[in-house]
């Protein structure tokens, strides 16, 4: 009985002892996992704190980084010809470093020569006064730069130079004759020639009398930096003598040729030249029936030649634009040039053609176009002088050119406009003198085409433009603002 009852409780107790392990293991495992579940949420709440919050390390403010100082800029002329280095040199720069940038140049120019009157510019560090970049002007047009950029590197190139237009204004009273006035207030040479040859035929700049007041607009061009300067032509021009007044006006015609006119719509100055050169003699006259040297033949000259000095200066004889520039065959090289009422000239047997003379081009009385020579069938140094009328040949000798510009009718009213507002800035000019600058580039007036740009590249200044009102300021004298003024185009004998 004892045994049987053993018997039946063994297995109960295996499995009573089994639910007791398994639930101590239970209790064990939910224990260790609430204490790693309490790490866990301890750990995520320090990541959450942390990402609202900035390291000290990264709390200050950034470090500021100051720009370089501007350099300092020395923009002088270059007085005589000399070397890169030996220039550099005497700037302060050692002959090593001076080497460098010379070395640099001439692979950029093919030339280590800095020309004598070219402009340039030294940009020195305001602090130890080490070269940062050079400019040189290598022309009127193109400017060279160099510029360091630390460690020995050195890069250069080339640019275009633009520049502004910029009137400027001129009065002065005659004390110690005219040249001598002129040079006392910088008048440039170009305006003085143009003046001479305006008023060449009422009177002598030379023998103005003490006391004429002249006053002046003319235009020049300045590069962007100031550097270069060049005057493009005379816009107006008022001379006061005892009982009358010379006046000049810029304006352009209806074919677009630039003259300078007076207060009726004259052109003023020289409109042709009788010959194109300054000759010894005429060797052949005109003839239809001339025995040629070269061919032993008889046949017609149809024209003069004026015998000169190998290379001698050959001259347009009046405004007109170019019809050919080349090989003429028995002409060897020719010029011929068109003018107005159908006119024709020929220039032939030249030794050279003006640089950069093309057909189409314009030209102006007493322009370079050529050189005398020998070319084509001739038998020594002369030039073949010809002209045409409505495509016939006539004698040079005994053809009246009959070039005379004026206004024409149709542009008059504009004229007379322009003549008014060119009239009104002159009128404000003070009488005791000064040399004044205009804040504005004044705009040339011609209905037929567009403003003048604010900028442009080398070249004269030969825009049509609307009125436009302008102010100006003075360089050597205090004066009230103006306005002015209306413009046409420049001219520059």
């Amino acid at each position: 009985m004892n045994g049987r009852n053993l018997g039946w409780r063994w297995p109960r107790l295996i499995t009573a002892i089994i639910v007791a392990g398994f639930a101590s293991y239970g209790s064990t495992r939910l224990f260790i996992s609430s204490r790693d579940g309490d790490k866990h949420d301890a750990v995520d709440q320090q990541l959450i704190d942390a990402a609202g919050h900035v390291a000290p390390v990264f709390a200050d403010e950034p470090e500021v980084v100051k720009p370089a100082p501007e350099p300092i800029a020395i923009a002088l002329n270059v007085d005589r010809a000399s070397s890169v280095q030996s220039f550099l040199e005497d700037a302060g720069l050692g002959s090593g470093e001076a080497a460098r940038w010379s070395d640099l140049f001439e692979r950029a120019t093919d030339t280590q020569t800095l020309e004598q009157g070219h402009s340039i510019t030294l940009y020195k560090d305001p602090e130890n006064g080490s070269l940062r970049e050079i400019k040189y002007n290598i022309d009127d047009h193109l400017a060279l730069h160099e510029k360091t950029y630390g460690d020995g590197v050195l890069r250069s190139s080339q640019e275009l130079i633009t520049y502004t237009i910029r009137p400027v204004a001129v009065a002065f009273r005659l004390r110690d004759g005219f040249s001598h006035d002129a040079a006392r207030i910088d008048l440039p040479q170009p305006i003085i020639a143009t003046l001479q040859n305006a008023f060449q035929d009422d009177a002598s700049l030379a023998t103005l009398p003490r006391g004429s007041a002249v006053k002046l607009i003319y235009q020049e061009m300045v590069s962007r930096d100031g550097t270069t300067t060049m005057v493009t032509g005379l816009q107006a021009a008022q001379i006061r003598l005892p009982g009358r007044t010379l006046t000049a006006f810029a304006f352009r015609d209806a074919n677009g040729d630039a003259h300078l006119y007076d207060a009726n719509g004259i052109a003023l100055g020289q409109q042709e030249l009788r010959f194109p050169l300054n000759f010894e003699y005429i060797s052949s006259g005109f003839s239809f029936h001339r025995y040629h040297p070269i061919l032993h033949e008889y046949r017609p000259h149809n024209g003069i030649d004026l015998v000169a000095r190998y290379g001698t200066p050959v001259k347009a004889v009046a405004d007109g634009r170019v019809e050919q520039a080349g090989w003429c065959g028995e002409l060897g090289r020719c010029v011929r040039i068109q003018h107005e009422g159908g006119l024709v000239s020929i220039y032939g047997h030249l030794s050279a053609i003006a640089d950069g003379l093309q057909p189409g081009d314009n030209v102006k009385v007493g322009e370079l176009v050529g050189q005398v020579g020998t070319s084509g069938l001739s038998t020594g140094p002369h030039l073949h002088f010809g002209l045409e009328r409505n495509g016939e040949y006539v004698d040079p000798l005994a053809e009246n050119l009959g070039v005379e510009h004026h206004v024409s009718p149709a542009m008059r009213s504009l004229f007379n406009r322009l003549k008014q507002n060119y009239l009104a800035v002159l009128s404000r000019l003070p009488d005791f003198g000064g040399h004044f600058t205009i804040a504005h580039p004044i705009l040339a007036a011609n209905a037929a085409a567009s403003a003048a740009p604010a900028e442009t590249t080398t070249g004269p200044v030969g825009e049509r433009g609307r009125m436009s009102a302008i102010a100006w300021t003075p360089r050597h004298a205090t004066v009230p603002q103006v306005t002015v003024i209306s413009g046409r185009d420049s001219v520059s004998r």
